[in-house]
C-alpha cells in the first residue's frame, strides 16, 4: 500500500523492483500535469506493462462514497489485499455503467490513446477505469484477448539505482493536485459525483493539503483577486464542506454514521437545506427572522431535526411535491408557523431492534411518513392562507427582496451569466422597468384621488369610491 508521510509517499520496494524489471524500453513519451512539468514541457517516457502490475487505489476519489461506506459497514479496504482489489474493481464497474461500456468499445476499436499514470510501485493515480476495462475485456473477449493484457503507463519518480528517494518523487500534495487536474476537470470523461469530489477534497485537507492550494490550482479561481479569492474559498467551504457536515450529522442522528451510499442521491437536498436554513443560523438577518416568529437559539436543534424528517421522507409525492428540493424551498415560509413547524421535530423515531438500517428505514416510512406528510400538507395550507392575506405592500417588498439577492450583484453576474444570457437578462430588465412604471402611474393616480388630497367641494367621497372601483 502507498503510505502517506509528511513529505514523500513511501514506496513499496518489492513492487517498485518488479515494475522496473517488467517495464522494458519506452514506447513513446508524453507531458503530464505533474508538478510544473506541463508548463516546462518536460517529457515522460511511456511504458507498456502487464495490467497485473497496476493496482487500484482505495483513495481513488471517483469511488470515495463507496470506499468510505465500505469502511463503515465492514472494514477499511487494504490496497495490498487481492480480495480488496476485486472489491475496488466492483465499485469502479458500478460507478458509471454507461461510460464504462463506452470506454470498452473505444478500447476495442482504437486502443488506448492516453497513458495511465502510476506511482513507482504501481498504484494508479490516473487510469483506474482503463485498468478495469482492459481487465474486463481480457476476461470476456475471445478475439485478440492478449492485446488487452497490457496497459500504457507513465511511472512517477521513486528511488534511484542506489535506493535513494528522488527529489521529484511525489508528495501527498503532488498526488492531490495531480488527481484534481486529471480527473475532476476533464471534459468528456466520466465525471466525479459532487459528493465524491467534496469527500475527496475533505480527505486531502484533513492531511497536509490546504483547500486554498487546491482551488488556486483551478482555472475558475486562479485569476481572482486576493480579496475575491478569499471570499470564494469561504463560500466554497460553507456550500460544500458545510453540506457534508450536515450530511454527517444526519447520518449519525439516524444511526448510519459514514454510510454515504444511503444518501448520495440526496446531495442537492442537503445542499439546498444548508444554503437556505442551516448555514444561516449565525446570520444577523436570519436571527432576526427567527426572533420575529418566536424562535430562540435553543430551537436550532429542533429546527434541524424537523428538516431532517422532511429529507427522510422517501417519496415526496405523498406530500404533494415532486422532489425533495421543492420541499426544502418551502421550509422558511413554513417556519413562520412555529408551533406547527416544530411538530415535525417531535415525530419519534421507530427505535432500535431492527437488523439493519434498511429495515429500520422501511419501518419509519411505514409508521412515520404519514405523520410527516400530514404536517406538510397542513403547513402548505397555512402558508397559502397567509399568502392570500398579504396585501400589495407585502408583495412589493418581496419583489424588492428578490432584486437584492446575492446572485444578482455585479460580481456574481459577471461570473455566472454567459454572453448568450446577457441579452435575455437585459430584455427581462426592460420589461420589469415597464411594469414598474405602469404600476407607479396607477399608484400615483390613486394617490391623487385619495380624499385627503382632494380640494374641498371638488369631488364627493362617493365619487372617489366609484372611480377607484374602476381602477380595479
Amino acid at each position: 500500500m502507498t503510505i502517506i508521510t509528511d513529505k514523500k509517499l513511501v514506496i513499496n520496494d518489492k513492487f517498485e523492483k518488479a515494475i522496473s524489471i517488467a517495464k522494458g524500453d519506452p514506447i513513446g513519451e508524453d507531458t503530464i500535469e505533474y508538478k510544473d512539468w506541463k508548463k516546462t514541457g518536460k517529457k515522460s517516457p511511456i511504458y507498456r506493462i502487464a495490467i497485473e502490475y497496476c493496482r487500484f487505489r482505495s483513495e481513488n476519489g471517483r469511488i470515495k462514497t463507496e470506499t468510505l461506506t465500505h469502511a463503515t459497514r465492514e472494514k477499511p479496504l487494504d490496497d495490498l489485499s487481492s480480495e480488496d482489489q476485486k472489491k475496488i474493481a466492483s465499485f469502479l464497474e458500478k460507478s458509471d455503467p454507461a461510460k464504462n461500456e463506452e470506454l470498452m468499445k473505444s478500447l476495442k476499436s482504437t486502443g488506448q490513446i492516453e497513458p495511465a499514470i502510476i506511482t513507482a510501485d504501481g498504484f494508479l493515480i490516473n487510469g483506474n477505469r482503463r485498468r478495469w476495462a482492459l481487465g474486463k475485456l481480457f476476461e470476456t473477449q475471445k478475439r485478440d484477448r492478449e492485446s488487452y493484457k497490457y496497459i500504457n503507463v507513465i511511472i512517477l519518480p521513486g528511488h534511484d539505482e542506489k535506493g535513494n528517494m528522488l527529489s521529484d518523487a511525489p508528495t501527498h500534495v503532488d498526488i492531490a493536485l495531480l488527481e484534481n487536474r486529471l480527473q475532476m476537470r476533464r471534459d468528456g470523461w466520466s465525471e466525479y459525483s459532487v459528493m465524491n469530489k467534496v469527500l475527496s477534497f475533505r480527505s486531502y485537507t484533513d492531511g497536509t493539503v490546504e483547500l486554498e492550494e487546491l482551488l488556486n490550482d483551478d482555472p475558475n479561481f486562479s485569476e481572482l483577486s486576493e480579496k475575491d479569492f478569499k471570499k470564494e474559498v469561504k463560500d466554497w467551504k460553507t456550500e460544500n464542506f458545510g453540506t457534508l457536515d450536515l450530511i454527517d450529522l444526519y447520518l449519525e442522528s439516524n444511526g448510519m454514521k459514514g454510510d454515504y451510499k444511503k444518501i448520495e442521491h440526496r446531495w442537492e437536498s442537503f445542499k439546498e437545506l444548508n444554503q437556505k436554513i442551516i448555514s444561516k443560523f449565525d446570520n444577523k438577518s436570519f436571527k432576526t427572522f427567527l426572533q420575529n416568529f418566536g424562535y430562540s437559539a435553543d430551537d436550532q436543534g429542533a429546527i434541524t431535526q424537523a428538516c431532517f424528517n422532511l429529507i427522510k421522507l422517501k417519496d415526496p409525492k405523498v406530500a404533494n411535491f415532486k422532489r425533495h428540493t421543492d420541499i426544502i424551498r418551502e421550509i422558511k415560509g413554513w417556519m413562520e408557523f412555529k408551533d406547527d413547524f416544530l411538530k415535525l421535530a417531535d415525530i419519534e423515531d421507530v427505535g432500535d431492534g431492527y437488523k439493519d438500517a434498511d429495515e429500520k428505514d422501511r419501518a419509519w416510512q411505514h409508521k412515520r411518513a404519514g405523520e410527516v406528510s400530514n404536517l406538510v400538507k397542513a403547513l402548505t395550507r397555512l402558508d397559502k392562507k397567509q399568502e392570500q392575506q398579504d396585501g400589495p405592500i407585502d408583495r412589493l417588498k418581496e419583489a424588492l427582496k428578490k432584486f437584492d439577492h446575492k446572485h444578482l450583484d455585479e460580481d456574481q453576474i459577471k461570473r455566472l451569466i454567459n454572453d448568450n444570457d446577457i441579452e435575455e437578462a437585459m430584455d427581462l430588465c426592460q420589461k420589469i422597468q415597464t411594469a414598474s412604471r405602469d404600476l407607479h402611474a396607477t399608484l400615483f393616480a390613486a394617490k391623487k384621488k385619495h380624499p385627503k388630497n382632494l380640494k374641498k367641494g371638488t369631488r364627493s367621497l362617493a365619487d372617489f369610491k366609484k372611480e377607484t372601483e374602476n381602477l380595479n
